[in-house]
């Protein structure tokens, strides 16, 4: 513990235990997937372990988040750490070059349409911020680096993002390349999982900052979600509707508009024949646009130049940019990847989806050490497979709660579930009777988590509780932060699993009493998740539980633990579905105390009483 810096005076229950493990495991060169229940400190263990063997080694520590908003809890620590051992640390808060950009046109486009039309301004030598903070030719840059040199000298051990936005805007000069720079100058980098996991990406972001993979302390923060956000990272899709509004792109730019939705809603008609969805082959979308007389790359080259015209014609985010992005990673027979064809409506959607996100995630193992830690990491053996991390050097490690268990309850409801064989008008009565019946009996602050929108779209206008405050599809940051602000003045919180508000929020004031957990979100049938299934089956011989499984029930364990975020917090957790006692689910319940009724109620009374 005397080569650990820790910034609090007292250790956490059990906390010491997972800081010795990470200490072992950077000294060792080894991997440590954690699974550490809430409240342990995981940050704060993980981060302090670290950070003696990267200053002894002179290693980099990268903090991999999945949401901005959990950055300043590592930027916290590290600050806390500098000013009590008075260390000579340095860390930067990155974010993507789209999300820290100042140009008051450009920051409104979207992902595509930004990140073309930027690079375009800085081939063009346009960009002011950039000539700023980089330079175009050696006086420029001279004058820049001065710049950084009085930002860095006034720097401080760390600074959020936002901070260096505000630095950026007073020097009209570019957040993200000072926030480039900090980063060739700084030991720790708190950064998102496409930063490191986007092969892409990452070897421009390493060579630019000067750092190397296997010169890497890589912390992975939230673990359990680094699968899914790297298969969906690196999945690609096209639909008739952005087609349709390529085409009024075309016709403002005054060109022959070529009639794209109608001409690929009939092949995709044709190649469905009647079905919903089917599995397409490379080349049957290469025959389509043989139609259009170029090749692929010569498609998506046209594409891309009508929408940079668009952007710099209409400011305004470009369809045809997306379709070009599309075209450009159609191509190519990795096995791991499906092509899907769909039908919704008059909609028809053409995908490639990844299966295996270890094809970017196993560069995990090159770096010195890696430590992948969350709340809901179980089976452990799963992560690791999946993720293709070296069983040879790969520590697994199950911690128990620090909570009292006198300060929760947990409760498996029989007779209800959401089986899609079950899901029917009097199904769903009885579980907004049941619901009601534990809202009356606890204090305000419920919580109700559904394992999908379209349950909650069915109970909750059977409900008879009063104050309902609903979780939409896609809402804005500023609208997740105004319906947190109802539900901390009281009311019954209607959301859904593996959502935002089920997983990226802390509910640290106990706004959440008791949180019921509806149904197990398992995902709906379809070629997709057949074919990851079959995938895991003949990779490791667990396609079921891989691929379907578990990850539904990962997401209401997630769920569950909103309610308890820190030592002195209380809450009554109800598993609405008797699925929830099958053996299948033992290995990720993790030894839970369950009371089993078909009168949650009851209890809930009791516990609050």
């Amino acid at each position: 513990m005397k080569k650990v810096y820790f910034r609090h005076d007292n250790i956490r229950r059990y906390q010491s235990e997972l800081i010795e493990d990470v200490y072992d495991a950077v000294e060792n060169g080894h991997n440590l997937l954690a699974n550490a229940p809430v409240g342990m400190g995981k940050t704060d263990a993980a981060i302090s372990s670290c950070i003696h063997n990267a200053m002894k080694n002179n290693l980099t520590i990268f903090f991999l988040t999945p949401k901005i908003s959990q950055h300043r809890i590592a930027l916290d620590v590290v600050k806390g750490i500098s000013e009590k051992y008075y260390l000579n640390l340095k860390a930067v808060d990155m974010i993507g070059r789209r999300y820290s950009c100042i140009d008051p046109i450009l920051s409104d486009l979207d992902s595509d349409s930004f990140y073309q039309s930027c690079e375009k301004k800085r081939r063009r030598e346009t960009c002011a911020f950039y000539e700023n903070a980089k330079g175009y030719n050696k006086i420029q840059q001279i004058r820049a680096n001065s710049l950084f040199k009085k930002i860095f000298k006034e720097y401080g051990s760390t600074k959020t993002h936002d901070e260096v936005i505000k630095l950026g805007e007073k020097h009209l000069a570019c957040p993200y390349e000072i926030m480039i720079k900090l980063a060739s100058n700084s030991n720790i980098i708190v950064a998102d999982y496409f930063h490191l996991m986007s092969p892409y990406i990452r070897d421009i972001l390493l060579s630019r900052i000067k750092k190397k993979l296997e010169e890497s302390i890589i912390i992975v923060d939230e673990a359990h979600n680094l699968a899914k956000r790297i298969r969906d990272y690196l999945s690609t899709s096209l639909n008739s509707f952005s087609l349709r509004r390529a085409e009024k792109e075309m016709k403002l730019l005054g060109m022959d508009v070529v009639p794209l939705e109608n001409e690929f809603n009939n092949w995709a008609k044709d190649e469905l024949k009647g079905a919903v969805e089917k599995i397409v082959s490379e080349d049957s979308f290469k025959e389509f646009v043989s139609r259009y007389n170029m090749d692929m790359d010569e498609l998506g080259d046209y594409f891309e130049n009508i929408g940079i015209s668009y952007v710099e014609r209409a400011n305004k985010r470009s369809s045809c940019l997306k379709i070009s992005k599309f075209i450009r990673h159609w191509g190519g027979e990795e096995k791991s990847t499906i092509r899907i064809l769909r039908r919704k409506g008059k909609w028809y959607t053409l995908s490639k989806k990844f299966m295996d996100p270890s094809y970017a995630t196993s560069a995990l193992n090159q770096a010195h050490s890696a430590i992948l830690m969350s709340g809901t990491l179980l089976p452990l053996e799963m992560h690791r497979d999946v993720l293709g991390l070296d069983p040879s050097r790969t520590v697994m490690k199950n911690y128990p709660s620090p909570f009292d268990e006198k300060n929760t309850v947990n409760m498996i409801v029989e007779g209800i579930t959401t089986k899609y064989s079950k899901r029917d008008f009097e199904n769903y009565k009885r579980m907004a009777e049941q619901i009601d019946s534990v809202v009356g009996n606890s204090p305000d602050g419920v919580a109700l988590f559904f394992p999908s929108y379209v349950v909650m779209d069915s109970v909750v206008p059977l409900l008879k509780s009063k104050n309902l405050i609903l979780q939409k599809e896609k809402m804005t940051p500023i609208e997740v932060g105004k319906l947190l602000k109802r539900f901390s003045n009281g009311g019954v919180l209607c959301a859904v699993q593996g959502g935002s508000l089920a997983e990226g929020v802390d509910y640290c004031n106990q706004e959440i009493k008791t949180a019921v957990i509806i149904g197990v979100a398992l995902e709906e049938m379809s070629i997709e998740v057949d074919s990851l299934i079959d995938y895991y089956q003949d990779k490791f011989g667990r396609g079921w539980d891989y691929g379907y499984l578990y990850p539904a029930i990962i997401k209401g364990m997630q769920a569950a633990g909103r309610g308890i975020r820190k030592e002195s917090d209380r809450a009554a957790i109800v598993f609405m579905d008797e699925r929830f006692k099958w053996k299948n689910y033992k290995e990720i319940l993790d030894g839970r105390k369950f009371i089993i009724t078909k009168e949650p109620e009851k209890y809930v009374k009791r516990f609050w009483g």
